[in-house]
């Protein structure tokens, strides 16, 4: 009875002392009962930094993000690009060539430039964007009249000359101011590959056009035929020999219409 006395004892004091074990060990058992299930540890770790966080610095970092989307959407909704085709890009014209031996060319700061060019140049100054320049894979003659009569073959026979470097997107422009001139009462038929090429729906397109008395002729409802979901934009139309004449009015024109 002695021997049984001290065992019953020793196995009531274990009981106790495991009790006792269990009950501290309780909050740890259920906090990493919490982090094991389906929750991943990285996870868990996040959503305690985020409660962490107080209230202030939340509405810091959400104002943050708002701004930065608004400077992204206002910068987008001013986006622009100054499209052109000139004869100058469009021909191999000498080093030496007589800038006075046509209407179309003229030499600025020592360099040969094209009257669609200068408008363009002009208005990408005004509109504060880049140029893009629509250019031909084959070239035209330097003589004028040749040129004119491949132009009018192409328009007979509706060509639709190959275009070289050209970007393969324009869509995160939203403004083209499209500057041209008048061949053969119509676009050139490299503008109408340019339309082939790009998709302008929903972009505003403000058109100039360089002539010799015709004007706009009938390039406006053509383009509006060829982008119908386009915002079409009568610009200005400028006779070939009064361009340098009529700087400040195109310039005047797109500052209030940009």
């Amino acid at each position: 009875m002695r021997k049984i006395l001290p065992f019953i004892a020793a196995v009531t004091f274990a009981a106790s002392a495991l009790s006792a074990c269990t009950e501290s060990e309780k909050p740890q058992s259920n906090t990493n009962a919490s982090v094991s299930s389906s929750t991943p540890v990285t996870e868990s770790i996040t959503t305690e930094a985020a409660d962490s966080n107080n209230s202030d610095t939340d509405n810091i970092s959400s104002t943050s993000a708002a701004e930065t989307t608004e400077a992204t959407e206002a910068k987008d909704e001013s986006s622009s690009l100054s499209v052109y085709f000139s004869r100058v890009g469009n021909t191999d014209f000498d080093d030496n060539v007589d800038a006075t031996s046509s209407a179309s060319l003229n030499i600025v700061n020592g360099e040969l430039k094209g009257n669609a060019q200068l408008i363009a140049e002009w208005i990408a100054e005004e509109a504060d964007c880049r140029t893009l320049e629509i250019v031909s894979s084959k070239a035209y003659p330097v003589d004028y009249n040749e040129t004119v009569n491949i132009a009018n073959e192409e328009k007979s026979s509706k060509e639709r000359p190959e275009l070289k470097d050209m970007p393969d997107d324009l869509s995160t422009y939203n403004t083209i101011w499209l500057t041209f001139p008048n061949w053969w009462a119509d676009l050139p038929m490299p503008v109408y590959s340019f339309f082939d090429k790009y998709d302008l729906s929903g972009k505003k397109i403000v058109v100039f056009a360089t002539h010799e008395g015709s004007g706009f002729s009938d390039t406006i409802n053509r383009i509006k035929e060829l982008e119908p979901d386009a915002d079409i934009v009568e610009g200005l139309s400028v006779r070939g020999g009064s361009v340098n004449d009529k700087e400040q009015e195109i310039r005047s024109f797109v500052s209030e219409n940009k």
